[in-house]
């Protein structure tokens, strides 16, 4: 069976986990490092092996002999490298959120079906044992809600800033909108939210709850924010109701407690994990010539949900999701 050749652009935290993970899976090799800093992606050649290290983007475009490229970087470079990529012949994963704004996301779609190569979209969250049990328990829910509270961001951090990071609701964010849709089994088709910009000196929404309405008729709800962490329920907190039980994910979703009325709850524990399935995923796909799990509509979903909530809070009234989903993916 053939190695697939991976090269990836970004070569901070995020980057160098996903270089473990390649480094750890038979048939997958990262032999290429490429970061505005060339030091750093000299620094991981020179951990996990490879052939090259570059501070020069094109020279991985021009590479032939990549099969894949790993897109690291800063949340607004997301688009230009996603589809400068895909259009070189590349197929591609990429960090979340998929992009920060909705002529972004377009521009990645349009790139997908033109180039016919593969993208997924790196949410880590959906390969945790406690969530993918929670849709083996309940797996039609009535109503779900996911939480994700963090402690305060700090005004200088790169994902704090509107135009590189575009804050916390978009920049993680994200990860809770992909796995509420995902345990839902359906698509929103509007939203309407509240909350906004509270405190942070960005000037864009900080804290925001939303209440989305499902095609397959699930009620979810969904908060983002960087109030405060609670210790009690964690930054990650979900829960699943269906007639006479529920589900609640805890401990940065490492601990479900299964309730069934009459019967005495049910607790299972788990460890965080996801990057080593979520990359397994992507060269499954690879050698089976499958569509990605997680594909570039899922991330589409998943900054839409979001920017379409923030929308809401602009407008004061529901605001469309599936509709403007399809519409961008039909371009």
């Amino acid at each position: 069976m053939r190695t697939f050749r991976a090269g990836v652009i970004g070569c901070g935290s995020a980057g160098k986990v996903h270089t473990e993970c390649v480094k750890q899976i038979e048939g997958y090799d990262m032999v290429a490092y490429c970061d505005i800093s060339e030091s750093n992606a000299i620094s991981l050649l020179n951990q996990y092996g490879g052939e090259y290290a570059t501070s020069d983007v094109e020279r991985f475009f021009a590479d032939d002999s990549l099969d894949v490229i790993y897109v690291a970087t800063l949340h607004d470079t997301h688009a230009e490298y996603c589809v400068r990529a895909l259009l070189s012949g590349k197929h591609v994963m990429v960090e979340k959120p998929l992009a920060l704004t909705v002529e972004d996301c377009a521009r990645i779609g349009k790139a997908v079906k033109e180039s016919g190569k593969k993208l997924m979209a790196a949410f880590k969250l959906r390969y945790y044992e406690m969530v993918i049990k929670a849709k083996e328990l309940i797996p039609e829910p009535i109503m779900v809600s996911m939480q994700l509270m963090d402690n305060r961001w700090e005004d200088h951090i790169w994902a704090n800033d509107p135009v590189k990071g575009g804050g916390n609701i978009l920049s993680q964010g994200c990860h809770a909108a992909d796995i509420l849709r995902f345990v839902v089994g359906g698509d929103p088709v509007e939203t309407y939210a509240t909350g906004g910009n509270y405190y942070q000196a960005n000037g864009i929404a900080d804290n925001i709850s939303a209440v989305f309405r499902f095609d397959n008729g699930v009620a979810g709800n969904l908060i983002v924010g960087d109030a405060n962490s609670p210790s009690y329920t964690s930054k990650f907190f979900m829960q699943l109701f269906a007639e006479g039980k529920s589900v609640t994910i805890s401990d940065r979703l490492t601990t479900l407690t299964y309730d069934v009325d009459g019967e005495k709850p049910r607790v299972f524990h788990s460890t965080e994990a996801g990057m080593l399935e979520e990359n397994k995923a992507m060269l499954q796909c690879l050698q089976e010539d499958s569509e990605p799990p997680i594909n570039h509509i899922d991330g589409l979903y998943a900054s839409m949900m979001l920017l379409q909530s923030i929308q809401s809070l602009k407008s004061g009234k529901p605001e469309p999701v599936r509709s403007l989903v399809e519409q961008l993916n039909h371009h």
